[in-house]
C-alpha cells in the first residue's frame, strides 16, 4: 500500500499553490485535485484514486470537483483541504458514505422542493428527504416525472434512490462507496439543474467544500 509521505505533502502544497486546477484531469501545468496528488507522490499524470486514499473521497471528489465553480475549486479553502484528503486510508469508508450521503438528502435535495411545490410534487418531495429511502426516492422521481413534461428533478431524486439502493445493498463497502457516490455527486449536479438556481448562489448554500471536509476529518478538529 502506498503511503502520503511528508515529502509527497509538500509537493502537493507547492503545486496547488502555484497551478490552478481545472475540469477533467488536465496536463501537468494544470491537472485536476486527483492527478496533483498523484503528480506530488510519483511524478505521474493520471486521475487513480491512490492507495492511500479513502475511496470514497476520491470518487467525492471526481465528480464535485468538476461540477463545482471554478473559482470555488481554486480557492484557498479548497486548497488547504486537498492535501489532507490524500492520506485518509480506507479504513472508514462507510462512515464517510454517510456523511455524503447526508448531505444529499439533507441540504442537497431539498433545493428542489420550491418547484416540487410550484408544480404540485411537493409533498412526495418533502417525504423523500425526510424518509431517506429508496423506495420514496422512486416515488418522488415517478411524481416528479408526471408533473412535468422535462425537468432534471426526476433525474436527482432517481440518482438519490439508487444512491440509497447502492449504499444499503453492496456487498462491501468499497464497492457501496463507488456506486453510492457517483450516484450523490449526479443528484447534486442535476439538482443544480432542476432547481433553476443561480449558480454561484446554489454552490454556495450546498457547500461542497464543507462535506468534503466532514468526510475528510469526521467530527476531529481540523
Amino acid at each position: 500500500m502506498t503511503t502520503f509521505t511528508p515529502e509527497a505533502r509538500q509537493n502537493l502544497e507547492h503545486y496547488l499553490a502555484t497551478h490552478d486546477l481545472p475540469t477533467g484531469m488536465g496536463t501537468e501545468e494544470s491537472a485536476c485535485s486527483l492527478a496533483a496528488i498523484n503528480l506530488a507522490m510519483t511524478g505521474e499524470l493520471k486521475d487513480d484514486i491512490p492507495d492511500c486514499m479513502s475511496r470514497v473521497l476520491g470518487k467525492a471528489v471526481i465528480s464535485l470537483q468538476d461540477a463545482m465553480p471554478d473559482e470555488m475549486r481554486n480557492s484557498e479553502r479548497y486548497k488547504q483541504w486537498l492535501p489532507h484528503a490524500a492520506g485518509t486510508g480506507r479504513d472508514l469508508e462507510r462512515e464517510r458514505l454517510a456523511v455524503l450521503m447526508d448531505w444529499m438528502w439533507g441540504t442537497v435535495l431539498p433545493k428542489i422542493q420550491p418547484l416540487a411545490d410550484k408544480k404540485g410534487f411537493g409533498s412526495e418531495w418533502s417525504e423523500m428527504c425526510e424518509k431517506r429511502t429508496f423506495v420514496a426516492a422512486r416515488a418522488a422521481a415517478r411524481a416528479a416525472a408526471d408533473a412535468l413534461a422535462f425537468t432534471l428533478a426526476d433525474a436527482a431524486a432517481d440518482a438519490a434512490a439508487y444512491a440509497a439502493h447502492a449504499a444499503l445493498a453492496a456487498d462491501s463497502a468499497d464497492s457501496a462507496a463507488y456506486a453510492a457516490t457517483t450516484y450523490a455527486a449526479y443528484a447534486t449536479y442535476a439538482a443544480r439543474y432542476a432547481s433553476h438556481a443561480d449558480p454561484n448562489m446554489f454552490w454556495r448554500d450546498i457547500d461542497p467544500i464543507g462535506v468534503l471536509e466532514r468526510m475528510t476529518f469526521l467530527g476531529e478538529n481540523q
